[in-house]
């Protein structure tokens, strides 16, 4: 049961997630596609100093796959973009996740790591 993937897939599915419900009200996400990626994020293998390592983030069109960047001599996450993670072509080199720009013309990061509730 890593990271509680089971619990929280329990709780989207019984239409209790506050998080979920949000989204769905703000992109054109199902269930389904939440679960999906709740699963990938909930895989997260952490890195060597057990720091997370993937988020998902909420987009107008559906749910993006991030890879988080952790510099363990200066402090700094960076949250990349990969093709390969999100429906792409694999081995491309990720681009660096700005956030994404929703239907109001205002840039949003809303993200989620395997340690948050959902």
């Amino acid at each position: 049961m890593k990271n509680y993937f089971e619990v929280k897939k329990n709780i989207v599915l019984t239409g209790n997630s506050r998080i979920f419900n949000n989204w769905a009200e703000h992109s054109s996400i199902t269930a389904d596609d939440f679960i999906v990626a709740l699963e990938w994020v909930c895989d997260d293998p952490l890195d060597a100093n057990g720091m997370l390592t993937r988020e998902i983030a909420l987009a107008p069109d559906g749910i993006v796959k991030l890879r988080r960047i952790n510099d363990h001599h200066t402090g700094i996450t960076s949250f990349y973009k990969f093709e390969g993670d999100n429906g792409g072509e694999n081995g491309k080199l990720g681009t660096i996740w700005g956030g994404e720009i929703f239907d109001d013309g205002f840039m949003r990061k809303i993200s989620l790591s395997a340690k948050d509730r959902v």
